[in-house]
């Protein structure tokens, strides 16, 4: 039953980026990391169902390629055309070059040129939008929440190489955990290392795979354990970070909180029988991820107050679920494909 658990954290993240605020937690922020826990999950199973050996790691990237790309090209691409074509646009922080002049911020009287289609090719490769922090593109960002996607992809480039192993799980897992706890502690860049950039958030990455690991070897009281350990140490973490005033920092208190109610959630829900509603609900995430801010800019420019906020789930449920039906399901067959050829 993830398909629900992906969706409410798809309108958690939605409603985030419209302003709302949950006794000053920001849901977004919790949920991403409820996205990672899941990505590693279901990644690790995924691998050793159709893609167990290192040297099948083409089309263990193909079929993500099949994934994630149709329908980020198709909200991209309309977001491109509303920017275009609109006049008379306000001022907007993720578009701040132009995209009729691309001018250098540094430079404002340079003419346009190679960093115009470095611009372009940030957004295609993914990747570089997860370190706008030193690349500035958070600056020409097509669909803002796409950095999460940069780091996802990462992963995946990284997870047939280690997934089916937890030995090699464990050895990288221990950097990253020490790499959180500094960010947790206030030590390094807490937004940065806590939530963005995988020194810190492989983390989740291979939390969410060591449970599908004990769920696969049918060992239930370790996948609780492991889910306990995972509490207590988030309860001395926020107990250590409160202490020392690190808690208040970007955005330790919504990492923890996301991590201490998702991993609960994906061990009570990830091994419940599927329905067709959850199905749905599951295929219906990743266009509401992907489409709300296009909403956002061009239906709502003044905001969303609470009244129209039922409203404006429903548009991006609707959108979803078109782009989901015409944009991404005629690329199932090619995963399909892929997955019945490597099954062991």
């Amino acid at each position: 039953m993830l398909g629900t658990l992906r969706l409410c954290l798809a309108l958690a993240v939605a409603a985030s980026h419209l302003g709302y605020r949950i006794a000053g937690i920001n849901p977004g922020v919790s949920a991403v990391v409820g996205f990672y826990l899941i990505s590693g999950y279901v990644m690790a199973g995924l691998l050793a169902r159709h893609y167990p050996r290192p040297r099948d790691a083409g089309a263990f990237y193909l079929d993500r390629a099949a994934r994630l790309m149709p329908q980020y090209l198709f909200y991209a691409l309309l977001v491109l055309l509303w920017y275009r074509l609109t006049p008379s646009l306000p001022d907007n922080p993720s578009l701040a070059y132009h995209l009729q002049g691309f001018r250098d911020l540094r430079d404002p009287h340079a003419p346009p040129g190679l960093l115009q289609y470095l611009q372009y090719l940030d957004n295609l490769l993914l990747i570089p939008l997860n370190y706008y922090m030193w690349n500035g593109s958070d600056r020409f960002t097509l669909i803002p929440p796409a950095w999460s996607l940069g780091a996802e992809v990462q992963f995946y480039l990284l997870a047939p190489f280690v997934l089916g192993w937890p030995r090699r799980i464990l050895g990288l897992f221990l950097p990253a955990l020490l790499t959180l706890g500094l960010a947790l502690l206030g030590q390094i860049q807490s937004d940065w290392f806590g939530y963005r950039l995988h020194p810190g958030i492989l983390v989740y990455f291979f939390l969410g795979a060591l449970l599908q690991h004990l769920h696969r070897r049918a060992r239930p009281k370790a996948a609780w354990g492991l889910v306990g350990l995972t509490l207590l140490a988030a309860l001395l973490a926020t107990l250590l970070a409160a202490r020392s005033g690190s808690l208040v920092q970007p955005y330790n208190r919504e990492i923890l909180l996301g991590l201490g109610l998702t991993l609960p959630l994906l061990q009570g829900l990830a091994q419940r029988p599927r329905h067709p509603w959850d199905e749905l609900a599951g295929n219906l995430s990743y266009g509401v991820f992907l489409n709300h801010f296009l909403l956002y800019w061009a239906l709502f420019p003044a905001g969303v107050p609470l009244t129209q906020l039922p409203a404006f789930f429903a548009l991006s449920l609707l959108l979803a679920w078109a782009s989901q039906r015409y944009i991404e399901r005629p690329c199932l067959a090619l995963r399909h494909r892929l997955r019945a050829r490597r099954a062991p």
